[in-house]
């Protein structure tokens, strides 16, 4: 094989296990998409972006902790209560979903395509 095919291949193979991944890190976390989190009542609604996203723009109502201060600041929240964690277009929310499991929270859904594809439903 010359040089571009073994260059070429290792691209492949590095796309599809990054594939993978994020699709197996997903595996056991219920998903919800834009129409149903608005037909959901009665949930906390967690928006894990940056603070200049959240800035941009956010869904209404929702809290705003930023992935780097899940750890600390998610202990002022209901464990009990069902959440829709969300991110900008949905991975780094999985991470979130991630570490609220590790602290207790029990009835967590993340916001399947994010903040990207609630915007694209309500414009």
């Amino acid at each position: 094989m010359d040089t571009a095919s073994i260059v070429l291949l290792s691209l492949l193979a590095t796309y599809i296990l990054i594939k993978l991944l994020g699709f197996l890190s997903r595996l056991g976390i219920k998903q919800v998409t834009p129409n149903a989190l608005d037909q959901m009542k009665g949930l906390t609604v967690l928006d894990t972006r940056t603070d200049k996203e959240y800035k941009q723009g956010h869904i209404p109502g929702a809290i705003h902790i930023p992935l780097s201060d899940i750890g600390t600041r998610a202990k002022k929240l209901r464990k009990d209560k069902e959440m829709v964690v969300y991110c900008q277009n949905g991975n780094r929310s999985i991470w979130a979903i991630k570490r609220l499991m590790g602290m207790g929270f029990t009835n967590l859904h993340n916001l399947k395509g994010g903040y990207g594809a609630w915007k694209r439903k309500h414009r």
